[in-house]
């Protein structure tokens, strides 16, 4: 018998990539909001949501919200100075071990070293307002860190999962 394929084998499958580990190098969720007062609302009620999947009890899920609401109101007040039509974008990235909120502006730099520390019963005294944001941000999480990268501002925010971290405030 002579002709094509009547002694033909077929291929043997191609073997199967081994399963990759999964891995995150990209956040969880990135968002990129205008940089308006009017969209605060919503960087609450998102961060709120990422910190309970994340397994944050609701209470200290709240807290988390705080914080990253006051690192937002910063960007818009200080580094952008009230402008409205810039963007702040916000990345959340659940770590394992670590819960990760990121605030990313293109705005002026602002020293958190120049931030006068915050003299609580003097500040109810003199009933002042304002000027509590960081004093928050360093009470609720357990690092709040700024750094400069490719022309743009970034504030990190964690918060640590230990055992019973996720309950905790």
């Amino acid at each position: 018998m002579s002709g094509r394929g009547g002694n033909a084998r077929p291929r043997p499958p191609e073997p199967e990539a081994p399963p990759r580990a999964v891995r995150r190098s990209k956040p969880a969720l990135l968002i990129s909001l205008p940089s308006e007062t009017a969209y605060l609302g919503m960087i609450r009620e998102v961060t709120k949501h990422m910190a309970e999947m994340a397994g944050f009890a609701e209470p200290v899920a709240e807290r988390l919200s705080l914080a990253v609401d006051e690192a937002a109101t910063n960007v818009l007040e200080h580094a952008y100075k009230g402008a409205t039509d810039r963007e702040v974008e916000l990345r959340f990235d659940d770590r394992g071990a670590d819960f990760r909120v990121e605030l990313v502006d293109t705005g002026q730099m602002v020293d958190p070293r120049a931030v006068p520390q915050v003299d609580l019963d003097r500040f109810v005294t003199e009933r002042r307002t304002g000027g509590l944001g960081m004093h928050l941000m360093e009470k609720i999480m357990d690092s709040v860190t700024f750094r400069r990268s490719a022309r743009r501002n970034v504030c990190s925010l964690v918060k640590h999962k230990e055992g019973e971290g996720s309950s905790r405030g």
